[in-house]
């Protein structure tokens, strides 16, 4: 997959974040199949699966409001800053 659509597959994941309100078993797994297709290091993917896991997991623990809002901005700026390195060390 060129970069270009890993960066639109990236931008796509960061809106589903930002309003997700829910866990959907199969939307996890496409969530982690475009982070493993950004070819990032081993470092900022890690980063990212992290952050993901860690604001699905408040979603289902029914953490309090503010914890799952802390947890997705985390994540948020994680994706943002993958988004913004530009082009993935390998291709898609």
């Amino acid at each position: 997959m060129p970069w270009r659509d890993c960066w639109v597959a990236l931008g796509a994941l960061r809106r589903g974040v930002a309003v997700q309100s829910s866990v959907d078993a199969a939307d996890g797994v496409k969530a982690r199949r475009i982070l493993f297709s950004l070819g990032e290091h081993a470092g900022d993917m890690l980063a990212a699966l992290d952050a993901l896991d860690r604001f699905e997991r408040a979603i289902v623990e029914c953490d309090g409001p503010s914890a799952i809002e802390a947890h997705r901005l985390n994540c948020l700026v994680i994706l943002d800053r993958l988004a913004a390195n530009g082009q993935p060390r390998a291709i898609c």
